[in-house]
């Protein structure tokens, strides 16, 4: 007898285990038209070449217009673009540009088509190498063509880069009858572990 207990397979427990930070991906379509939708599921695949890893759903213009332009950029919203982040999550008919509708503020990207966003904090610009079917979703390879940040997080050190960020972390969706509800985290506290001469040391504050 172990003290563990079976959890569904669904999609709560998977947020919950996964740890999901939210960003806000930029795309173009080939008729040029803007889309942005916030997703939760990236990660870095590779340090050397730099790589990005990111999931979206089949049925979504994000798959699409990746799949025409082969180019997005991953921008990094903190707490304060909850609403925002709301708004664009909404289908919208396509070649709406939902950056309009949340009222939020475009800016050319260095190396790629799609846009950055003014109001989020750091920009990932990436070029697809390969995608891939994976059930409802398509798992998107990106090459990272160029990182970018506010100037007042590029001059942080790691920790206050972190501090800073702020990043929203997703954790459930849920609908009932009369409302659907979204429940968002965010980090509380950082943890440093310092190794000197064998010897370890853990600092630990609030965010």
């Amino acid at each position: 007898m172990t003290n563990v207990v079976a959890l569904p397979v669904d999609d709560d427990t998977l947020r919950l285990l996964g740890f999901c930070p939210v960003t806000l991906i930029t795309t173009m379509g080939r008729d040029g038209s803007v889309n942005a939708a916030p997703h939760s599921r990236a990660t870095i695949a590779s340090y050397s070449p730099p790589q990005i890893l990111i999931s979206v759903n089949t049925a979504h213009d994000t798959y699409r217009n990746i799949v025409e332009t082969r180019e997005f950029v991953i921008n990094i919203p903190g707490t304060d673009l909850i609403q925002q982040i709301w708004i664009a999550q909404k289908h919208f008919p396509y070649g709406i540009n939902e950056l309009e509708q949340a009222q939020l503020t475009a800016f050319p990207a260095e190396r790629v088509h799609p846009p950055r966003i003014k109001e989020c904090k750091a920009y990932i610009e990436c070029k697809a190498e390969w995608t891939k079917i994976v059930g409802s979703s398509c798992l998107v390879l990106g090459n990272v063509e160029a990182i970018s940040a506010r100037k007042e997080i590029g001059n942080l050190q790691a920790a206050d880069r972190a501090i800073s960020l702020n990043r929203l972390i997703f954790l459930s969706y849920r609908k009932s009858e009369e409302a659907r509800i979204w429940i968002f985290a965010e980090i509380g506290r950082i943890h440093t572990l310092t190794e000197r001469n064998g010897r370890i040391e853990i600092h630990s504050g609030k965010i």
